[in-house]
């Protein structure tokens, strides 16, 4: 696989299916948070907080594949 924009679609993919698992782990977490009190209920948020800013870095990083940003490290 030589081709840069076929290389940037696998990993502009893997991406996105980080994507999908933090929407799932951020639901988990916000179900648990509806039940949870106190120390719990803060450790969740904290989870929900850190699930959340590894999803905006992942956005981040696709909008920057979509451009030439990016391609000198698939070189």
């Amino acid at each position: 696989m030589d081709d840069l924009s076929e290389k940037k679609a696998v990993v502009a993919a893997f991406i996105a299916r980080c994507n999908d698992y933090a929407d799932a782990m951020l639901a988990r977490y916000r179900a648990e948070l509806d039940a949870a009190s106190g120390m719990t209920a803060l450790a969740i948020q904290d989870k929900i907080g850190h699930w959340t800013a590894y999803r905006a870095f992942n956005e981040h990083t696709l909008h920057e594949l979509a451009t030439a940003r990016l391609d000198d490290w698939f070189r």
